[in-house]
């Protein structure tokens, strides 16, 4: 009877994380916005391939870990058509999931400046329940011994994307086809998510500052909606900091370099601010990025710079 009855609890417990926490959460959403929406590939003229790691709640007994590796660009760096490719894994308790998302996105001018990134994101997963890792509910209970149940999911991303290069506002859905599939073994668990991103980017040319001001807001039922503002400064395009705040859960810092205008390393800490802070030390993250190919300028493009380049000498000639 014991033994029912932890087998029980266990299964509850694991749908319960399942359910809860299905897509993770990273706190520099500003380094991951390909996570979240596929509409942002394609959005910057570039090959970009990003990875980034996360520890979450450090201390506490089975805390969510995350990894993610990304490739994404602009087809020939013309910033009409995106695509991408991500590779996640996610361990929760027991249960460990791994995934792989092919991404397509089409971008679209809206005015001089302003354009929109319309995409989408098929996803295959596999999720994993280690029932050898549980502790067992009486010694020599063998019945945990060599288990592990396995499952698979599919999954459909979309989203959009209006942006400048003054501001941007995204919004994607997630796990959109949820119980719509019946020959996989866990669609019917997967959880509609939502999420919106926007952000401003304020320049100081003279000082070679950039202020960013950003939040994430997103909704996964049955959880309360989460808002996660942001304000990230930046210097020279090389050094970033910024401070973030989710409401009723964590307040965080994260700082990045970046070298040569191809290599970002950023990393980030962010610790709790409800009942879950008496039981570990934080939260880590640390994110790289790189720029495989920057989009050639083109002739006119040479020449304005020339241009502009020789009006400021005149200029500086003419206050001396």
């Amino acid at each position: 009877m014991k033994k029912q009855l932890y087998i029980f609890a266990l299964i509850v417990l694991t749908t319960f994380s399942a359910k809860a926490q299905q897509i993770g959460m990273y706190s520099d959403f500003m380094m991951n916005r390909f996570f979240y929406n596929p509409a942002y590939a394609g959005s910057k003229e570039v090959q970009e391939m990003n990875a980034g790691y996360r520890a979450q709640w450090v201390g506490f007994d089975g805390a969510p870990s995350s990894f993610y590796f990304n490739l994404m660009g602009s087809l020939k760096n013309k910033g009409k058509v995106g695509y991408g490719l991500g590779v996640y894994n996610e361990n929760s308790g027991l249960m460990n999931s791994t995934g792989i998302r092919l991404n397509y996105a089409h971008h679209f001018k809206l005015g001089e400046k302003v354009k929109l990134g319309l995409g989408i994101q098929p996803g295959y997963f596999q999720y994993r329940i280690r029932l050898y890792d549980a502790i067992k509910a009486d010694e020599g209970d063998d019945v945990f011994t060599g288990n592990v149940h396995s499952t698979n999911a599919f999954d459909i991303n979309m989203g959009f994307n209006i942006y400048s290069d003054k501001f941007f506002i995204m919004a994607s859905a997630q796990r959109i086809l949820g119980g719509m599939i019946k020959f996989t073994g866990f669609n019917s668990q997967l959880q509609f998510h939502a999420n919106a991103i926007a952000g401003y980017n304020i320049q100081f040319e003279k000082r070679k500052l950039e202020l960013q001001p950003s939040v994430l807001i997103r909704y996964t039922e049955p959880v309360p909606l989460l808002i996660a503002p942001m304000l990230k400064l930046k210097y020279d395009d090389k050094y970033s900091l910024g401070v973030m705040y989710r409401h009723d859960d964590a307040i965080g810092v994260n700082a990045g370099f970046t070298w040569n205008k191809r290599l970002t390393i950023a990393y980030g800490y962010d610790i709790s601010i409800n009942a879950l802070r008496k039981y570990n030390s934080g939260s880590h993250e640390i994110m790289l990025s790189f720029i495989i190919n920057n989009k050639k300028p083109t002739l006119e493009e040479l020449d304005d710079k020339l241009n502009n380049s020789i009006l400021e000498d005149t200029n500086k000639e003419t206050t001396n």
